[in-house]
């Protein structure tokens, strides 16, 4: 836990352009470079990014600090200081991040110089991005005619014991509690390129939940260990996509839609790839709501256990696709948020996560290795039930809504554990 950020006095111009004229990884003049602490990483902004809505900013710091200053230059300009790690721009509350609102501030280019220092000796590190409120592309919110919103799953799911992660289980047992709040248009189950035996997955999916939820299919591109590979005029899938990536397709032209990503990316990559040759003015009716695909915040040991080490050219290319200025998509990235929901939830989140064995509650209990189902793909849907997305960012930016979903899924905990022990059969 920090110590509470404290605004001080903005610094001179003189003493901005003393900080920017050191190199990013330079120190200060008077710096002795043995003593100085280093800044590993400056996460939340990206050089040469953009930055919208409210982003968990943080400097990670190895060896000993005294104080890590953030300075803000730009249109509109800010200071914060931290004492103690973590160092989140903002600060924190118990270790949860404030966040830093940029809807506050105003639109333009700027410049965030972090000082580590320890007595004398001092580093820093800068990073240059935009910050663009104004002129976000409104997350869309396609909807069916009662008003829920209208999602297609892909899951990896497999079976207990396969290839895949057995969460996928547990987060389909969750949305089966769920569904009369969603308008499900199709859950794709083996959605991976991981090798697993595919009938069997669609066979337990139907037999477990078919009574829930519509429209279970298998994923045409099942076991494909290659996958999706670029959106270049020579992939195969612009001529003829795979039978479940065609009906994705249509479906998104239909009306728009919320695809729920819990897995590799392959898919949604094919039809946004279409779309792009195709359809290009279509792509404002994709939004992408995806589950730790890239490396999260609070996970360091987990290494390549995030979705994109399973197909990386789907991954880069749908973040090109949601950060480019015309005919963007919108992929809001939640991180590893669900995980540290399921971590917490008994505990920081003072909910009651038990949850009998009996109807649903023996799928929500497949697997709970921290005592709480593993429903950690469900922060993809929860979140829409608990709030929505209002103010995420949805271009695609890592890390920027780790915090913000898991607060808001930690407060919403007691409420979504008491509507799954009311809704297991």
């Amino acid at each position: 836990m920090s110590s509470r950020g404290a605004r001080v006095g903005l610094l001179s111009t003189a003493g901005v352009l003393v900080l920017a004229a050191a190199a990013a990884w330079g120190t200060a003049p008077s710096a002795s470079a043995a003593a100085a602490p280093t800044i590993t990483a400056v996460t939340g902004a990206t050089d040469g990014g953009t930055v919208r809505g409210v982003t968990v900013v943080q400097a990670k710091v190895r060896g000993a600090t005294d104080a890590v200053t953030f300075t803000l230059s730009g249109p509109s300009s800010d200071v914060w200081t931290e004492r103690a790690a973590p160092y989140f721009f903002h600060g924190d509350h118990n270790g949860a991040a404030t966040g830093w609102d940029t809807n506050r501030i105003a639109d333009g280019r700027y410049t965030l110089t972090v000082r580590a220092a320890k007595g004398s000796a001092a580093t820093t590190r800068t990073v240059t991005f935009t910050v663009d409120n104004g002129s976000a592309t409104p997350t869309p919110d396609p909807t069916d005619a009662a008003g829920r919103p209208s999602v297609w799953v892909l899951s990896d799911m497999s079976i207990p014991g396969g290839g895949t992660d057995r969460d996928d289980i547990v987060t389909l047992a969750t949305l089966s509690a769920y569904a009369d709040k969603f308008a499900v248009e199709r859950v794709v189950v083996g959605a991976t390129t991981v090798g697993i035996n595919c009938a069997k997955a669609l066979d337990y999916a139907r037999t477990s939940f078919g009574a829930h939820l519509p429209g279970i299919t298998l994923a045409s591109t099942c076991a494909d260990g290659d996958g999706f590979t670029t959106c270049t005029a020579a992939n195969p899938w612009l001529r003829q996509p795979p039978a479940t990536v065609e009906a994705l397709v249509a479906s998104i032209r239909a009306g728009g839609l919320t695809v729920l990503n819990w897995g590799p990316m392959s898919e949604i990559a094919g039809a946004v790839c279409w779309l792009e040759h195709h359809a290009p003015a279509d792509l404002a009716k994709v939004r992408i709501i995806s589950h730790w695909t890239d490396p999260s915040p609070g996970y360091p040991s987990r290494g390549q256990a995030y979705n994109c080490a399973k197909d990386q050219s789907a991954c880069d290319y749908l973040h090109q696709a949601a950060r480019r200025a015309a005919n963007r998509i919108s992929l809001v990235e939640l991180g590893g948020s669900g995980q540290r929901f399921v971590d917490e939830a008994d505990d920081r989140c003072a909910a009651d996560t038990s949850v009998p064995n009996n109807g649903l509650g023996a799928l929500l209990n497949v697997t709970k290795d921290t005592g709480t189902p593993d429903m950690s793909d469900g922060a993809t849907f929860l979140l829409l039930v608990t709030g929505g997305l209002e103010s995420y960012v949805d271009d695609g930016t890592d890390d920027a809504n780790f915090t913000k979903g898991f607060q808001q899924l930690c407060v919403a905990a007691p409420a979504i554990f008491d509507h799954l022990r009311t809704h297991l059969n």
